[in-house]
């Protein structure tokens, strides 16, 4: 090749790689939807974990409950009901829960005036079954009754099951959002490559000229498309970063199992940092198939 036609080679990729990339919307464009895929994959995994978390922890325990007024009977008969339940097969512990813990979970509901007045509360026992227990909790319930009359049994994924398959639901959206988010990234690289081989149409001419073949230009623009989504990428990983940071320290700060549960494990945190990466790597191939298309229409 010549000395010219290597200085209008160089010119023609100078004129290809620059340009206002990040003065231009696209890089941004590609940022906002690098940040909203970073946070619906970190709620989808926190909801997913949350559920699975809350599942497994429920679905093997039962709450008997034993109401009567008077407390020494009461005391008596959950002393007798957590022995009888200890010597079944499939039962792995009953612990009664004592009545300062029991103060705290209804102080929401009667404030501090429930232990002043000194209402009754029932008393709670919590039964752990190993996973392969076959224990029917009514019939459990009608063999309990021998000893504590007033004794009922409620399953723990019970009420439990709706608030499961809501986050269940929930997530799988979420997982859903980073797929549409995908393909708006796919679609959005598509159409600035489009514009950008409108716009440097000359150039593209130039480099027929001097002998470029079509995937050494569509390379060149690969380049430029690349360079643009790994700074997006970068930008939305940061600000995604910076939200899902300041969440987990607000989560810390409050007392609550539930919300507890929800907090990204370790193991996420590499699955997010990847996404920008594999937006990177979808940006080049949407890149790439487009122009090589454009190219063959413009031949």
């Amino acid at each position: 090749m010549s000395n010219s036609h290597k200085e209008a080679a160089g010119l023609a990729e100078h004129n290809v790689l620059l340009g206002n990339r990040i003065m231009g919307p696209m890089p941004w464009i590609l940022a906002i939807l690098m940040f909203m895929t970073i946070l619906a994959a970190a709620v989808g995994l926190s909801l997913g974990l949350s559920a699975y978390r809350l599942s497994s922890d429920v679905e093997h325990r039962l709450t008997v409950q034993i109401i009567e007024a008077n407390a020494d009977i009461r005391q008596s008969q959950s002393l007798s009901v957590i022995k009888h339940l200890t010597g079944i097969h499939g039962v792995v512990s009953a612990t009664g829960v004592d009545d300062d813990q029991l103060g705290k979970l209804v102080t929401p509901w009667l404030g501090n005036d429930g232990a002043e007045a000194g209402l009754p509360y029932p008393s709670l026992i919590d039964v752990v079954l190993r996973p392969d227990a076959q224990l029917n909790a009514r019939a459990l319930e009608q063999e309990l009754r021998n000893i504590a009359p007033s004794v009922h049994i409620e399953p723990d994924s019970q009420w439990l099951r709706p608030l499961v398959r809501l986050l269940t639901v929930v997530s799988w959206l979420a997982f859903s959002i980073v797929l549409l988010m995908m393909v708006a990234l796919a679609a959005a690289v598509m159409l600035s490559a489009r514009a950008s081989l409108n716009t440097h149409r000359a150039t593209i001419d130039i480099l027929h000229l001097i002998g470029s073949s079509d995937g050494q230009i569509a390379r060149l623009f690969q380049r430029r498309i690349v360079i643009d989504a790994l700074a997006s990428g970068a930008i939305g990983l940061v600000g995604a970063i910076i939200v899902l940071a300041l969440f987990q320290l607000l989560v810390g700060q409050m007392d609550s199992e539930f919300f507890g549960a929800s907090v990204l494990p370790l193991w996420g945190w590499p699955l997010l940092v990847a996404l920008p990466a594999f937006g990177t790597f979808l940006a080049n191939f949407a890149a790439r198939v487009t122009v090589l298309r454009a190219l063959k229409q413009i031949l």
